[in-house]
């Protein structure tokens, strides 16, 4: 998959439309529906195919998180999330040109998810006596019996979105359906479902 986007990337250089995108990112495990959110960022091509048809395609890093706290019998819980990972959108886009630099836009097609850690973490007040903190551990290397890894970091998801276009700053949303069970146990089902929201500049 690098490879060929490398090869893409050397080929299209020169008349591929290079920028940068950022803003928020979502992403939901649709079997518990446990949420991190957080933000992305990174390079961003647009390579014309012909007429309004291109080619849209990056690199994203993710940063997400989520914290919660909860309280029994007094005793005080709380724990956070922390994820990174890298997205490979790779999308087929079609512009509508409305005049004056301004255009909407419509894009689907696959996104390479790859998880680099993904880390809970918590601490424990027991009454206001005492705190007890509990370091977690990067789930992609937790090991099961067998000695197969627990968690798969790669995940294939297929997505559609939407954006509008003023000169060189654009509007962009995205919605990405989890495709594979990144979960190997056998009772556990984990797929992901992610939802960005940002905004690019062209260079």
């Amino acid at each position: 998959m690098l490879v060929a986007l490398t090869a893409i990337l050397s080929i299209s250089y020169t008349s591929a439309q290079v920028g940068i995108q950022a803003g928020y990112s979502a992403s939901i495990n649709t079997d518990n529906e446990i949420a991190l959110s957080g933000f992305h960022v990174g390079p961003v091509y647009n390579l014309s195919i012909q007429g309004p048809i291109s080619l849209q395609y990056g690199l994203l890093y993710n940063y997400m998180f989520k914290e919660t706290t909860g309280t029994i019998l007094g005793v005080t819980g709380s724990s956070k999330t922390t994820a990174h990972k890298l997205d490979i959108p790779v999308r087929v886009a079609a512009s509508f040109p409305f005049g004056n630099g301004l255009s909407a836009f419509v894009f689907g097609g696959p996104n390479f998810n790859f998880g680099l850690s993904q880390v809970t973490s918590g601490t424990t007040d027991f009454w206001g006596l005492g705190t007890v903190y509990t370091e977690g551990e990067n789930i992609y290397k937790l090991e099961m019996s067998d000695g197969k890894k627990r968690f798969s970091p790669f995940d294939l998801q297929l997505g559609a979105g939407a954006g509008i276009q003023f000169n060189q700053l654009s509007l962009r949303f995205s919605y990405d359906w989890g495709m594979l069970d990144r979960d190997n146990s056998d009772n556990r089902v984990w797929k992901n479902n992610d939802m960005k929201i940002g905004i690019a500049y062209s260079f």
